[in-house]
Order: C-alpha cells, then sequence, then structure tokens
C-alpha cells in the first residue's frame, strides 16, 4: 500500500502474507504476459506471411535496434529507482518519480537518435531507417508507461502493472492484424508501437489516480547521485541489452538475408519467453531490496527457493521448445519459416539459463554490487560477438542460436558465482540441480518418440513434471502460495 491509503511501503514489504503477494504477483504477470502471448501468438502467423523471410528480418532488426535503445538508455533507473523509493518518505516519492521520468524524457530520445545515425552509417534500406525512428517514438511512451507503473510494483499491486503492459500489448496485436489485413507495407508496422505507447502511458495514468501525478523534472543536483547509483547498472544493462540482439546486427552483416529471417524468427520466439523470468522474479525485487538491509536470514533464504522455483521453470519452458521447436514453426511461420526450427531447438538452453541469469542479477542489484554486474555482461558480450563472428558465417541462423545459448549460461553462472563471492552466507544450496538437470534430461528424450511432436512435446512435460515432483525438486512454499495461500518468504524454523 501506498502512503494515501495509509500503509508505508515497509509494511506491505515486511507482512507476513509479502511473500506469497509477491509470488501469487509473479504469477499474474506471467499469466498476464501470457495471455499476452496468446494474443501474439495468434497475429505472428499473419505477419510473416505477410512480410516474407527477407522483410520479416528487416522488421526483427528495427526492433532489435530500438529495443537495445530502450536497454541502454534505461541506465539501471528502473532497479536502482524502484531501490530508492522502497526506502524514501512520501516526499522523496514524489521528487523520485519527477526525476525519474525527466531522465527518461533526456536519455531515451538521445538513444533513438542514435539508433538511426547507426542505421543510416550500416546502410540500411530506408524502410529499416524509417521504423527505427518511428518505432523510437513508441519507445519513448513505452519507457515512460514503465517509469509510471514503478510505485505500482513497490505497493505489490500486479493486477495493475499487469493491466499497463496487457493494454500495450493487446494494441500492438491489434494494430497489426488491421494492417495486415490492409495489406500494409512494412513502416505503418512500426506506428502501432507509437499508439501501443500512448494506450500503455494512458493506462498507468489512470492506476495511479490524479493525487500521484507529477510533472517531469529536470534537476541535475537532485538526479545527480541517482545516476551515480545507476552507473554501475547502466553499463552492465548496456551489455546485457546489446550482447544477445548483436547477434541479429551481425547475422544482418555476415550471413544471407534468408539466414537472418530464420534467425530473426526463432529469436523472436525466445525473446518473447525471456520476458517470463523477468516477470516471474520483479515481483520479488522490492522484499529484496528491504530484506537486505532489515532481514539477512530471510534474504538468503528467499533467495534459495527462488533459485529452486526458477530452474523449476526455467528448465520446463526449455524442454517444451526443445521438443516441439517444429510444430511451433510451423504454426508461426508456415513451410517457409521450417528451417528455423533447429535454432529454435538451440536457443531452448538459453531460454532455462534466462532464469537463472535473472536471478543472479536481481540479487547482486538487491545487495548493491551492481558493480560486479558489469563484469558479468561484458564477459559474456565477449563471448557471444567472439562465438558468433565464428559460427554465423559457417552455420548462419543456426550459429547465432548456439552463441545465445552459449553466452546465457555463461552469463548465469558467473553472475551466481559473483554473488557467492561476494556474499558467502547466500551461497545456494544446489542439491536440487541434479534433480532437474535430470528430470529436463528425461523430458528432452522424448524428443525421439515416433509420430507428432505435438504428442511428445505434451508428453515430455508430463515426465519432466512427474520427475520434478517425485525427486522432490518442487520447492513446498511455491505450492503452499499457490494452492493454500501461504507465504513464500518465512523464517526457516517456522511451519
Amino acid at each position: 500500500m501506498s502512503d494515501r491509503e495509509g500503509v508505508a511501503p515497509d509494511a506491505t514489504l515486511t507482512a507476513p502474507d509479502a511473500g506469497g503477494k509477491a509470488i501469487r504477483g509473479g504469477v499474474i504477470r506471467v499469466v498476464g504476459y501470457g495471455a499476452g502471448l496468446l494474443l501474439t501468438a495468434l497475429v505472428t502467423p499473419f505477419l510473416l506471411r505477410h512480410l516474407g523471410v527477407a522483410e520479416f528480418g528487416q522488421y526483427t532488426t528495427v526492433i532489435a535496434i530500438v529495443s537495445m535503445v530502450q536497454g541502454l538508455t534505461d541506465a539501471g533507473l528502473t532497479v536502482v529507482g524502484q531501490r530508492a523509493y522502497v526506502h524514501a518518505d512520501a516526499e522523496r516519492r514524489r521528487t523520485l518519480m519527477a526525476d525519474l521520468l525527466g531522465l527518461r524524457l533526456l536519455l531515451t530520445p538521445t538513444g533513438i537518435a542514435i539508433g538511426v545515425l547507426f542505421s543510416l552509417l550500416a546502410g540500411y534500406p530506408n524502410a529499416v531507417v524509417s521504423g527505427t525512428i518511428v518505432a523510437g517514438i513508441g519507445i519513448v511512451l513505452a519507457v515512460l508507461a514503465s517509469a509510471l507503473a514503478m510505485p505500482l510494483s513497490v505497493e505489490l499491486r500486479f493486477g495493475a502493472v499487469t493491466a499497463i503492459d496487457l493494454v500495450r500489448q493487446l494494441t500492438i496485436v491489434i494494430g497489426i492484424a488491421a494492417l495486415v489485413i490492409a495489406g500494409s507495407g512494412l513502416v505503418p508496422f512500426f506506428a502501432v508501437y507509437v499508439v501501443a505507447g500512448v494506450a500503455a502511458a494512458l493506462t498507468a495514468l489512470v492506476f495511479l489516480g490524479s493525487d500521484s501525478w507529477v510533472a517531469p523534472r529536470f534537476s541535475w543536483r537532485d538526479s545527480r547521485q541517482l545516476l551515480r547509483e545507476a552507473l554501475p547498472v547502466a553499463a552492465s544493462l548496456v551489455v546485457n541489452v546489446t550482447y544477445v540482439r548483436a547477434l541479429i546486427i551481425i547475422c544482418s552483416l555476415l550471413a544471407s538475408e534468408q539466414q537472418t529471417g530464420l534467425f530473426s524468427a526463432s529469436y523472436r520466439v525466445s525473446e518473447i519467453l525471456l520476458g517470463v523470468p523477468q516477470l516471474m522474479l520483479g515481483a520479488a525485487f522490492p522484499i529484496l531490496a528491504h530484506a537486505h538491509v532489515a532481514d539477512r536470514e530471510r534474504l538468503a533464504y528467499a533467495l534459495q527457493r527462488m533459485g529452486e522455483a526458477s530452474l523449476l521453470v526455467g528448465v520446463a519452458v526449455g524442454v517444451v521448445l526443445a521438443v516441439g521447436a517444429r510444430p511451433i514453426m510451423a504454426v508461426l511461420g508456415g513451410s517457409e519459416f521450417s528451417d528455423a526450427a533447429v535454432a529454435l531447438r538451440i536457443q531452448s538452453v538459453a531460454i532455462a539459463g534466462a532464469f537463472m541469469t535473472q536471478l543472479g542479477t536481481s540479487a547482486l542489484i538487491a545487495v548493491h554490487r551492481q558493480r560486479e554486474l558489469l563484469f558479468v555482461n561484458l564477459f559474456a558480450l565477449v563471448v557471444v560477438i567472439a562465438l558468433g563472428t565464428t559460427l554465423i558465417p559457417r552455420w548462419g541462423a543456426d550459429g547465432a542460436a548456439l552463441a545465445a545459448s552459449i553466452g546465457e549460461v555463461v552469463l548465469a553462472v558467473v553472475a551466481l558465482t559473483l554473488l557467492a563471492r561476494s556474499h558467502p552466507q547466500l551461497r545456494p544450496d544446489l542439491r536440487y540441480v541434479p534433480k532437474l538437470l535430470l528430470a529436463g534430461a528425461a523430458g528432452a528424450a522424448c524428443i525421439l518418440l515416433p509420430g507428432s511432436d505435438v504428442i511428445a512435446a505434451i508428453v515430455a512435460t508430463v515426465v519432466y513434471a512427474a520427475i520434478a515432483f517425485l525427486s522432490r525438486a518442487v520447492p513446498a512454499e511455491l505450492l503452499d502460495a499457490l494452492i493454500r495461500r501461504r507465504a513464500l518468504v518465512t523464517a526457516p524454523d517456522e511451519p
């Protein structure tokens, strides 16, 4: 609850049911995201068929550029701002929000301008340059909507945050469907992101209520400290956002349009799923940030359970992708994109790794070790660029997918290792890892079953879930929160 509702954020974050709210909030976020995925899945086949391999590659290139800009110009402000908001008093919260909005309006348009300049220097077609400008405007609006939603996240009002995201996603889907029906060219598809940004920002303002509206403020004195704290996170996010999307750029420069289009299609699927760990674990970040200051034992306990839940879900998603890659690509793109199934299968490893990467990243920021993130992401970037420039010319889309998967696993391992070294008390008990990897291997083996890949994917999911449950790799707190609505984060000695 916010101060306007009579309860301080500390009370919300330290309440006995805070952990339960966080995990249910994560479920709400993922369910809302899943609804958006379903809508996207309904329209994507028409988009792929309408644009074709070459134009879809150009479409994805533009989205990669503006997404990189969005991540780069975030400058660490989202997580650092949220961490500051948790501990601020009512007056500082208002000025903090005003400062964040002002910084967004300075940084994001600057980043878009740089993205447009890059597209010109790279010699991309006019449609890509124009699309970068138009989609960039939409990104500015989306960033503002995200900044406005920050107090809602701290107050654990995940239904409202989910609604903002869903409104934006629904607007994009409707816009794409309308343009496909109208037989539109490539550039108008990017205008959909502008309309979606406006819709998301307006929805955020409605949920905030007029009493909480603040105007952007441009105060260097007050923003300087915020930027100083955010700088290490910003530097790491620059690399994190760049290192996978750079593979699309490398593909566009070193491989054929056909291979770029195939990798773009497989990456489109994996990119959508990469949002799941961010939503699932992001719901608990305010609690982690508060526990680092107020209750270290609670922090260690929460991170252990979050690690178990993250790998459980991450391997499950990876198994489904690995076994069901061919029917997924057949539904999305038809026979023209059938060769992208191999790349998607390879990227299933990256999806599983991304869940653990998000855990390590969130934990490092929560314990004020954001400087380590820069090293983690730089190392991953070097690995990805080295592998990408080596593998893409030889194997095209499959080489790019392999580079992405290796980079994600490296990122997860290094992040969690640095967390354990900096805070030994947070070193996790990893006995659950072999159990889940064994369950994942058994599920993935279902790819050898004769007959339909769809049936094999269903069987693989059942096999994985059964082995994970029987080996007691499913956290009891996860079942409690979902079934009996008990708190996830309780004292270790409590029942």
